[in-house]
């Protein structure tokens, strides 16, 4: 149950014979997901590892989130989120208190603008609604390729529009913060989403500049061009989407690890299905093309989630990777230092039972 804090701050001045007033709420919302996991074929490549998985569907949090109304239809926000690992209270990105938003900015009915550390549109409107989450449960953004699948920026100011007739755009511009040159690191993203009963699309373009000062702007480019669809029709949920990954060449980039020049594109399809107004159960079938370095990865996943309560689900999450061509990617990473965190050809499969709770 979210726990809201609302109090009204008198204006200075007599303004309206009526008495005239803004309003401010503070939300205070969190979640917790952990549990156990057993994965095959960790450590060494050819060893088993049992113990606390952290963050099954998704990175625990808390967070706060606020507005203030402003009049004439305008509202100031923030929000701030704090990821962790259940498993040890440590923060999930080390250093960094809210990392899993820190923005402030405005809202009215031309739509709404932030600045500070946030997500693009692909983690917005397509992970979750049509791309499975979990880092460790056999998402697609955890290929080498498309980290930028589901990613945070820092530096950035984001604009979404209004929803109009189940339309939706927005663009995003990180700034490098590089001395002497804008190109440096910068980041932009642009999408668009389109919502209306039972049916959903949306299609994102991202851009991320080599953020290595040495290159003075000139250095590599990372370009993610990313599609997703799902339907509803009775019980049913049918999700598909792709993504495709142009990397130029080594850089230092926010989403991924640097790595040589290549291109791969990444295909999701899913279905998910009601069982009982309590019960979920989804299929998905990842697929993962390099077509530069011609290898391959193959994912399949099975997921339950059964829910005790609206606030605390139980979640079991079964996924099986397999490498082809002398591809190294991985569910759980090894002590490999391939990219991808797995050994050539290596095959994984991942258990995770576990619990689910928001507050």
């Amino acid at each position: 149950m979210r726990t809201s804090i609302s109090a009204a701050a008198l204006l200075v001045g007599t303004l309206a014979a009526s008495g005239a007033y803004a309003q401010s709420s503070v939300t205070v919302s969190g979640v917790i997901d952990t549990g156990l996991s057993y994965a095959t074929n960790t450590g060494n490549g050819a060893q088993s590892k049992v113990g606390l998985a952290d963050s099954i569907l998704g990175v625990s949090n808390v967070g706060f989130r606020g507005k203030e109304d402003l009049g004439g239809g305008m509202g100031a926000i923030f929000n701030l989120q704090a990821g962790f690992n259940p498993s040890n209270g440590s923060q999930s990105a080390s250093g960094q208190l809210f990392s899993r938003n820190a923005l402030v900015g405005l809202e009215s009915a031309s739509g709404t603008l932030t600045a500070g550390k946030q997500w693009n549109f692909n983690d917005d409107w397509l992970v979750g609604s049509v791309f499975k989450g979990g880092y460790n449960s056999g998402s697609i953004f955890k290929f080498s390729e498309f980290d930028a699948v589901s990613e945070i920026y820092n530096n950035t100011v984001k604009y979404v529009s209004p929803e109009v007739g189940g339309f939706q755009g927005g663009a995003m511009y990180g700034f490098g913060e590089a001395a002497g040159t804008l190109r440096t690191g910068q980041v932009y993203n642009i999408g668009a989403k389109y919502n209306q009963g039972p049916f959903f699309i949306g299609l994102t373009y991202d851009h991320e500049q080599d953020g290595n000062a040495a290159t003075l702007g000139n250095g590599s480019v990372l370009k993610l061009t990313t599609l997703a669809t799902s339907y509803s029709f009775g019980a049913f949920k049918a999700r598909f989407g792709g993504a495709y990954s142009n990397i130029s060449g080594p850089g230092t980039f926010q989403s991924i690890p640097s790595m040589s020049a290549r291109k791969a594109y990444a295909l999701e399809a899913g279905l998910d299905y009601n069982f009982s107004a309590a019960f979920t159960g989804s299929a998905d079938l990842l697929y993962r093309k390099n077509t530069t370095l011609s290898n391959n990865t193959k994912v399949y996943r099975l997921l339950g989630i059964y829910s005790l309560s609206k606030r605390t689900s139980l979640i079991a999450n079964l996924a099986y990777l397999a490498n082809g061509d002398g591809a190294t990617e991985s569910l759980v990473s090894t002590n490999s230092t391939a990219i991808g965190g797995g050994y050539a050809n290596q095959h994984q499969m991942a258990l995770a039972l576990g619990i689910r709770h928001t507050f």
